[in-house]
C-alpha cells in the first residue's frame, strides 16, 4: 500500500510539473493567447522530464521498475511531442506569424520527431506488428543506422533538441515577456533536468570506475550460456532483492566499455558475490562466452520489479508460478534461492519454456531447489517435440501441478511473444493483471 501511495504522488508530480509555470506566464491572458500557451508549457516540462527519466534516478525506480520507467520515458516523448507540435499550430493560427526565436522552436520540433521515428523503428518493437515495416527493418538490418548502438548513439542527440527548445522558451520569456521570474523558471526546468543528463553521462560513468569486481568463476552451462560470479574489491556488494537485474561494463580492450543489462542469478543471503548468467545472442554476449577468470567489471543497480510480488508472500497461503522463456529463467533462479534459504514452504511452480532438452542448464541449482523446498515443482516444456506454450497446453500444466490461480502470483520472464501468450492466458482464466507481473529486459 505505501509503495502504491508513493507511485501516485511521483506520478502526481509529473502530470503536474508544468503548473508552477502555467501559473507565473498565464496570468492576465485570454483564452486565445494562454491556451496554446499552455499546450506548449506541458510540452516543454514534459520533454525535459525526458532527461530526468532517462538517467534511471533510483529514487524513483525502486517505486516502480526500469521496464514500466522505459515504456513510461517512450510513450510521454511522443505525447510530449505532439503537444509540441499541436503548440506550434495553434500559436500560429491564433497569434498569426511570430518569427523571434521560433527557429528554436522550429529544430527543436523536428529534432524531435527524426529521433522519435528513428528510435521507434530501431529500438523498440512497437511496430513491428505492421507487416511492411517489419519486412522494412528486417531488409536494413545489415546497415549500421539499423545497429541498436548506433541507434542509441543517435537518440542522445535529443540533448541538442532540448537545449534548442529552452533557448527557444527563455528567449521569449526574457525578451518578447520581459518576465524575469518566468525566465528564471524555466532555466530552472532546464537546469535541473540537465543535471540528471550530466550525473548519467559523466558523473555515473566516473564513479562507477571506482566500483570495481573480479570474475572470479565462470561456468559453461552450456555451448550457449555461461555463469559468471563477480565478487568487490572492496569486499562490500550492494544491496538488492531476489529476481533484480544490474548493468555491467567489462573493463577489458577486447569489449567495448558499454552497459548491458543481465539478470541476478544470486540471492542476496550471500552479501559478498554476484553472480549472473548471459546467453549468446550478439557480437558482445558472443565474445563475453569466452570471459577470463580475473578480468574486471563495473556493476551499476540493482534495478527491476520482480521481487515485488515476493513481499510477505510467506505470510499468506498464496502459491508463486514462474513462467520463463529461455534464458528468462535467469531472474527465477534468484528468486528460487532466495526463498529455497528462507525455507518457503507455499507451493511454487517453475514452468520453464525451452526449445528442446539440449537448452536445458542449472540441473543442479534445480535439484537441489526440489529437495530443500517440498512444495516446489519444475515443469520443463519442450517446444519442439510439444509446439509452443499456448493456452490449452498452459491449461494443462496448471491441472497436473495443481496451480490454484485465484490465490497465486504469477512472475512471467522471457520474450516479449512468449510473455504476452501467457498473460493473455492468464487473463482468459479470469486471474487479475495485478497478479501477474512481468520485464521485458531488451533495455
Amino acid at each position: 500500500m505505501k509503495r502504491k501511495v508513493i507511485q501516485i504522488m511521483i506520478l502526481a508530480i509529473y502530470f503536474l510539473s508544468p503548473l508552477p509555470i502555467a501559473f507565473i506566464s498565464l496570468r492576465g491572458l485570454n483564452f486565445s493567447i494562454a491556451a496554446p500557451a499552455f499546450i506548449g508549457i506541458i510540452s516543454y516540462t514534459w520533454l525535459l522530464s525526458e532527461l530526468i527519466t532517462a538517467a534511471r534516478p533510483k529514487f524513483i525506480e525502486k517505486y516502480f521498475s526500469l521496464d514500466k520507467f522505459h515504456r513510461f520515458h517512450g510513450i510521454m516523448a511522443i505525447v510530449a511531442l505532439a503537444l509540441g507540435m499541436l503548440h506550434k499550430e495553434w500559436a500560429n493560427f491564433a497569434w498569426g506569424e511570430f518569427e523571434f526565436s521560433t527557429v528554436f522552436g522550429d529544430f527543436a520540433i523536428m529534432l524531435f520527431l527524426l529521433l522519435t521515428v528513428l528510435s521507434l523503428l530501431f529500438m523498440t518493437g512497437w511496430l513491428r506488428r505492421i507487416k511492411i515495416i517489419n519486412v522494412m527493418l528486417d531488409t536494413l538490418g545489415n546497415f549500421a543506422l539499423a545497429k541498436y548502438g548506433t541507434m542509441k548513439f543517435l537518440h542522445n542527440f535529443n540533448i541538442v533538441a532540448i537545449i534548442s527548445l529552452s533557448v527557444h522558451v527563455i528567449t521569449i520569456a526574457y525578451v518578447v515577456r520581459s518576465d524575469m521570474t518566468l525566465t528564471m523558471m524555466y532555466a530552472l526546468y532546464f537546469i535541473v533536468s540537465l543535471s540528471f543528463f550530466v550525473y548519467l553521462k559523466l558523473i555515473r560513468p566516473f564513479l562507477l570506475k571506482k566500483n570495481i569486481y573480479t570474475i572470479t568463476n565462470a561456468v559453461n552451462e552450456t555451448d550457449q550460456i555461461v555463469s559468471l560470479t563477480l565478487e568487490a574489491e572492496s569486499g562490500q556488494i550492494f544491496d538488492y532483492n531476489a529476481g533484480q537485474f544490474i548493468y555491467l561494463r567489462v573493463k577489458d580492450e577486447k569489449y567495448t566499455f558499454e552497459e548491458h543489462p543481465f539478470s541476478l542469478t544470486s540471492a542476496p543471503a550471500n552479501p559478498h558475490v554476484l553472480s549472473v548468467s548471459i546467453k549468446d545472442s550478439g557480437d558482445y554476449t558472443h565474445i563475453i562466452q569466452h570471459i577470463k577468470v580475473g578480468t574486471k567489471v563495473t556493476v551499476e543497480g540493482p534495478y527491476g520489479g520482480l521481487w515485488q510480488p515476493l513481499e510477505n508472500i510467506q505470510k499468506t497461503d498464496k502459491s508463486l508460478v514462474l513462467f520463463a522463456g529461455g534464458i528468462g529463467v535467469t531472474p527465477m533462479l534468484g528468486i528460487l534461492e532466495s526463498l529455497r534459504q528462507k525455507k518457503f514452504k507455499n507451493r511454487t511452480v517453475l514452468i520453464w519454456s525451452l526449445r528442446n532438452e539440449y537448452e536445458l542448464a542449472y540441473a543442479t541449482e534445480l535439484a537441489s531447489f526440489q529437495k530443500d523446498m517440498p512444495n516446489f515443482i519444475f515443469v520443463p516444456f519442450y517446444s519442439t517435440k510439444n509446439g509452443y506454450l499456448d493456452a490449452e497446453k498452459t491449461e494443462a500444466i496448471f491441472e497436473s501441478a495443481k496451480v490454484p490461480c485465484s490465490t497465486s502470483e504469477f512472475i512471467l520472464c522471457g520474450p516479449k511473444k512468449f510473455m504476452h501468450t501467457i498473460e493473455s492466458t492468464l487473463v482468459s482464466k479470469n486471474v487479475s493483471k495485478q497478479k501477474i507481473h512481468f520485464e521485458s529486459f531488451g533495455l
